[in-house]
């Protein structure tokens, strides 16, 4: 009896697996890919979401212009943390410094209330 009893949990066993194996894989029959990430976003992948992105990269993150809610800030401009040395639109080629639409020059402020936004300060007016 113990035996049967045995060789009926190990059955029941290798048919729970079984029913718990990895689904088939189904091919991509669509050329869209969702991209998703988690941390700071490389430039490739802001470029890849908005081509038309304002970005520059500053202590290997990135920082992008046009974000409404920070237009809509009080936010007095501070000392100045760095500059663009580099302009480039290819995402892979972007190190600290580099800008796809500043110039190069463009000087680098951090604002005095939060540590998360700087200022861009153009010809053209300061860039948040």
């Amino acid at each position: 009896m113990l035996k049967r009893m045995i060789i009926y949990v190990v059955i029941c066993s290798f048919a729970f697996l079984n029913g718990c194996g990895k689904e088939p894989t189904k091919q991509i029959s669509e050329q869209h890919i969702e991209t998703k990430t988690i941390g700071n976003p490389t430039a490739q992948e802001v470029l890849r979401m908005d081509s038309n992105a304002n970005i520059f990269m500053y202590k290997d993150t990135i920082y992008n212009a046009g974000v409404p809610w920070v237009d809509e800030l009080k936010l007095t401009k501070g000392i100045q943390v760095t500059e663009i040395t580099h302009q480039s639109n290819n995402g892979k080629a972007f190190n600290n410094g580099s800008a796809n639409k500043l110039e190069v020059g463009t000087k680098i402020f951090r604002v005095k209330e939060r540590n998360d936004i700087l200022i861009a300060e153009t010809g053209r007016g300061d860039i948040r």
